[in-house]
Parts: structure tokens; C-alpha cells; sequence
């Protein structure tokens, strides 16, 4: 017989909580692996105090600039900070990884395909039944086709040749 771990326990104040979490000096209950910080606060282990006296992420930098940045990032010849994958194209701008200059002059995702209307399209994005393109998820709804959040944001702007 296997003999099931709870997830969760019982604290001191009556509410559950998941296992392994603490109560801390502030009475309320943190998860695993944060520790208490010199400003009296709860924090993410790998969390360091930064200048100013802030704590930051694991892995973040102090920038030349005076700012922190995400880890794995570089100075470009623009002088702003760009994620080490990216690359500088011909248009002078800094593009993610597997982005591609395309036939009309931009760049696009990877992934994205010139569809029969001239216009590039987003991956996984169709040819519907109403002669549009619409991003990948979307379904046919009663009033035609619906859209996830999100996606129908990302399909205009690539329509609008504007990379990021």
C-alpha cells in the first residue's frame, strides 16, 4: 500500500499552505527557499541587494548605464542593452533570434510564412474559410471566426510589418 504525501498543512492561522512552506517573523507564510532581507522583507532565494538598497533577481547585472538587466544580454553599437541571441540587421535595428528579412523589405519571426495576400503571417497562423489569415488556436464562432487574446494583438502588429 502506497500511503499518499499531503500537499498541503494546516497552519497556525487556520488557512492551508503548501508543504514545505514557513511561517516567518511577520506572521504570514512564505514558500520555500525565500529568506528574510536586511529591509525586513521576504525574498526569492538568489535574490541579491542591489545599489540603492533593493534586492534583484537571480542573475541580473548592473548595466553601464546604471540600470539592471536580465542575465545574458550585451551592449549593442546603439549603446542599449539587446538579449544575447539577437543580431543587428541590415535596417540598423537589433532583431530576435530566427528572425528573417523577408521579401518586402522587413523583418519577421521565425517561423512566419508570406501568405497569398502579399502580408507575412505569424507560425501556426491559417487561411480561413472567410479568405483571411487568422492566428493558430482561432475557431470558426457565430458570428465568424474568434480570435484568442493575445494572438489576434501579434497577428496585426506582424501585419503591420512591425518587428519587435
Amino acid at each position: 500500500m502506497t500511503r499518499k504525501i499531503p500537499s498541503k498543512f494546516l497552519g497556525v492561522d487556520g488557512e492551508y499552505h503548501p508543504f514545505q512552506s514557513f511561517l516567518g517573523v511577520d506572521g504570514k507564510y512564505h514558500p520555500k527557499g525565500y529568506f528574510l532581507g536586511v529591509d525586513g522583507k521576504y525574498h526569492p532565494a538568489g535574490s541579491f541587494l542591489g545599489s540603492g538598497g533593493t534586492y534583484r533577481r537571480k542573475g541580473e547585472f548592473l548595466g553601464a548605464d546604471g540600470k539592471y538587466h536580465p542575465q545574458g544580454q550585451f551592449i549593442g553599437s546603439d549603446g542599449s542593452y539587446h538579449p544575447l541571441d539577437s543580431f543587428l540587421g541590415s535596417d540598423g535595428k537589433y532583431h530576435p533570434k530566427g528572425a528573417f528579412l523577408g521579401s518586402d523589405g522587413n523583418y519577421h519571426l521565425c517561423g512566419s510564412f508570406l501568405g497569398s495576400d502579399g502580408k507575412y503571417h505569424l507560425p501556426g497562423s491559417f487561411l480561413g474559410s472567410d479568405g483571411k489569415y487568422h492566428p493558430s488556436g482561432s475557431f470558426i464562432g457565430v458570428n465568424g471566426y474568434v480570435e484568442p487574446e493575445g494572438l489576434s494583438k501579434e497577428e496585426v502588429r506582424n501585419q503591420r510589418n512591425v518587428t519587435a
